[in-house]
């Protein structure tokens, strides 16, 4: 062979001992055009891609079906029929009895309700309720049978006739109000104020400073005027007055009901502490109670009743809420107070009775909630008085009473995170030791620099 073709020769073999040591197809993993899986895979790639498809769109489905099919209102309505069973029916256990029946009727649904949020909402609220209540989830519960004995026989001129469409209202504590409109309000409000006044009706309370060294005001005295109606209510009037030490358990007049079948009556829940009215022609309650020296308040009213008094300038407080001279920025009091209580523990002008910290333990304890949370925190630092804390608790479970619905529109909330962002700076006042933290950091970053 000559010399020509052992070189070619020799080259030739060079560049089969280069293309071995090449990667191969199925071996290549690095960048370029050869990254990619063999034509053969991408068959069974969309075969498998195709079945988790099908499965996701079949569980998605079956849990549409299963929300759709979700009808948790009928429990809520249950419960609120319940309410009405007259006391003799279930005795002083009435509360735990019908909450233990409403959450049995939640518990049915669970199979049809599972990945419902507003499921999940209600049935937290109604076993936190249990828990207010010290209520166990085994004992009596009421069945079909009691629901027809729950509603009185009223004559059709003594029923209201209305739309079932109801409006509810609260005051207590330092006063805190929660109004026909769903506001929110602390307030001073100091001396006699008309909470409802309407041609049915008229509330009327008076609000007292609380003794000691405290600032605040609570309700001392509560009056309930109830006008005439001819059919249903024969006197020229009827009157309902309670205050400090004294909530009666009738009538100005000594009696307890009037009317056709009870239309207007009134029951002591709880001698000297419980009382509610019902006038039945307007499907009205009014719950009462005292709490230590002072008053909470409730009622529920239909929709059209209350809003016929709109736009009147003395409708009451429940209609339009505090002038807004007496209003008190209790989200701000909360963030701003705090950051002063732990830096300026000796300024005797700081009004705080209570740390914010050891109310807001107290508080949740209690387990009241969102506003309800607010206030008892608000009250125990402006008075120190831990009877507000069952003041505010009463109040929630009064207005969840009388309308089971607003469970659904709790958040749950128990802290200050967001007024503490909005009023104290987004964070609690640096400590001591916070500022010897920063110092040493800032040495650090200084030294750093002059090395480099």
């Amino acid at each position: 062979m000559d010399p020509k073709s052992q070189s070619d020769r020799a080259q030739c073999d060079r560049q089969a001992e280069a293309a071995k040591a090449l990667p191969s197809q199925t071996e290549w993993k690095g960048m370029g055009t050869r990254r990619f899986p063999s034509p053969t895979v991408y068959p069974v790639l969309t075969l498998v891609l195709l079945l988790t498809l099908g499965i996701a769109l079949t569980t998605a489905q079956g849990l549409s079906d299963r929300i759709l099919g979700c009808d948790i209102d009928t429990c809520a309505k249950q419960f609120q029929r319940l309410q009405s069973v007259e006391n003799g029916v279930m005795g002083p256990d009435k509360e735990c009895i019908t909450l233990r029946t409403y959450w049995n009727c939640i518990k049915k649904k669970v199979r049809d309700c599972k990945g419902d949020l507003n499921y999940l909402t209600v049935r937290t609220g109604v076993k936190n309720r249990m828990g207010q209540n010290n209520c166990s989830k085994n004992g009596r519960t009421l069945g079909p049978e009691d629901e027809k004995t729950s509603v009185p026989t009223i004559p059709s001129v003594c029923s209201y006739h209305g739309k079932k469409v109801y409006k509810h209202c609260g005051l207590f504590g330092d006063p805190h109000l929660s109004t026909f409109h769903g506001d929110f309000q602390t307030c001073k409000v100091q001396g006699a104020w008309p909470l409802v006044k309407n041609k049915f009706l008229l509330v009327q309370v008076t609000n007292d400073p609380v003794t000691g060294e405290s600032s605040a005001t609570a309700t001392s005295k509560l009056t309930v005027v109830i006008k005439k109606n001819q059919d249903c209510a024969i006197e020229p009037y009827l009157m309902y007055q309670a205050q400090t030490d004294a909530l009666p358990g009738a009538f100005h007049d000594g009696h307890t009901h009037y009317g056709p079948h009870k239309a207007v009556e009134l029951l002591e829940i709880e001698e000297g502490k419980h009382v509610e009215i019902h006038i039945r022609y307007i499907a009205t309650t009014i719950v009462v109670r005292q709490i230590g020296r002072y008053f909470t308040f409730a009622i529920k009213m239909p929709e059209e009743i209350v809003n016929s008094t709109k736009g009147d300038s003395n409708s009451g407080l429940c209609d339009r809420g505090c002038p807004a001279h007496e209003r008190i920025n209790y989200q701000e009091y909360l963030a701003t107070r705090h950051k002063k209580i732990d830096n300026l523990k000796e300024d005797s002008a700081i009004k705080v009775q209570m740390p914010r910290s050891d109310a807001e333990g107290i508080c949740r304890e209690a387990k009241v909630v969102d506003f309800y949370f607010d206030s008892c925190v608000f009250d125990l630092m402006t008075t120190g008085d831990k009877n507000f804390t069952l003041a505010a608790l009463s109040a929630l479970q009064d207005i969840i009473k009388l309308d089971p619905s607003i469970v659904n529109s709790q958040l749950n909330r128990t802290d200050f995170r967001k007024y503490d962002k909005t009023f104290g700076n987004g964070a609690p006042p640096r400590t001591g030791l916070s500022w010897i933290l920063a110092f040493t950091v800032l040495l650090c970053v200084l030294s750093c620099r002059k090395v480099h």
